[in-house]
């Protein structure tokens, strides 16, 4: 396999006309304005830039995407992407590898892709026009990334079986994290200062473990009327809204979370949330009811508990007060009788 260098003032497209699968290509510091393409036929292809602020692709002036890939097993390195009007990466195929770069200030997504298996992991991507990852595929990977000020969302895993992991989310326009179609495994990612929830479940049969959903516009975690997904172990506070808020959504498990100090609701099931369990979770004080079921939950399991300074610690609107299970909560703030120990 042969090592290809292009010299700054030089053309990247120019390398991949001579250079065969599996081959390298590493191009120095400089500012290169071109659309690069890495068109079929080159799997396993390597291309490496000197380093993030030292290699740029500089999209200024010029339509379209910044890198677009359609070769598989491609690894791409050590560059800074931005001002695109497009995409800052456009990945076609499957099986590459993302890795260590900054994609900035592009016109629609910093990274899009459609296709599976590939690993996103050590970006960037800030102030992009729209969200900052959009992946459509199954099985990718986005792992110790910054998502940053994004005019739409920070991450979206639509497809399926992606997993988003040890992330930093921060202050984008919409949600911090969406999910849609899923199932999906969001774990030990930062989701913080967002304009709207921190993590907005649109599908069913997520795992969310681990995160901190903090300071965010609207809701922490929001599970907007869907169903088995597990939402455990997250540490959740000082957001706007709720909490957590079930919104509809049936057979989940809400356990083990800390959930402190929301502005309104600590965890809330509501618009005929039901068989839901809530177990195991530590609510402290938030503005609102620490756990609240509205009058449509019906069915669910509240058990287990620690509750302190919320207001009241529990509350279930008439029938929920009867037609649900409230067993071995420890509440330190006045709750009306039969809902805590």
């Amino acid at each position: 396999m042969a090592v290809i260098n292009v010299p700054a003032g030089g053309s990247i497209n120019a390398a991949f006309v001579g250079a065969n699968p599996g081959d390298t290509i590493r191009v120095a510091a400089g500012v290169f304005q071109e659309n690069v393409v890495i068109p079929p036929g080159l799997d396993r292809l390597r291309l490496l830039g000197a380093g993030k602020g030292q290699t740029i692709l500089d999209g200024t002036g010029s339509p379209g995407d910044g890198i677009v890939v359609d070769s598989s097993f491609v690894t791409i390195a050590g560059f800074t992407i931005r001002d695109y009007s497009v995409n800052g990466i456009l990945v076609n195929s499957s099986d590459n590898i993302i890795r260590d770069l900054e994609v900035q200030n592009n016109g629609n997504i910093g990274i899009y892709t459609a296709a599976d298996r590939n690993l996103v992991i050590k970006i960037e991507s800030k102030e992009n026009g729209s969200d900052g990852i959009h992946i459509d595929g199954s099985s990718n990977y986005v792992i110790e990334s910054k998502f940053i000020e994004n005019e739409d969302f920070g991450i979206v895993l639509h497809g399926f079986n992606n997993l988003a992991l040890r992330n930093r989310v921060l202050s984008n326009a919409l949600s911090g994290i969406e999910l849609e179609s899923g199932p999906h495994y969001v774990i030990d990612n930062v989701s913080k200062g967002n304009e709207d929830d921190g993590i907005s479940v649109l599908a069913d049969g997520n795992l969310i473990i681990g995160n901190n959903a903090n300071r965010n516009t609207n809701d922490g975690i929001d599970l907007t009327g869907f169903q088995n997904n597990l939402i455990f172990n997250n540490n959740i506070k000082n957001n706007n809204e709720d909490g957590i808020d079930a919104a509809g959504g049936d057979n989940n498990k809400v356990i083990a979370n800390k959930v402190k100090k929301n502005a309104f609701t600590g965890i809330e099931l509501d618009s005929d949330s039901d068989q839901n369990i809530v177990d195991q979770n530590l609510v402290k004080k938030n503005a609102g009811p620490g756990i609240l079921l509205t009058s449509t939950a019906n069915d669910n399991a509240v058990r287990e508990n620690t509750l302190s300074g919320n207001t009241p610690d529990i509350q279930a609107d008439a029938p929920a007060d009867t037609n649900n299970t409230f067993d071995e909560n420890n509440c330190q703030t006045s709750s009306p009788p039969g809902l805590c120990s």
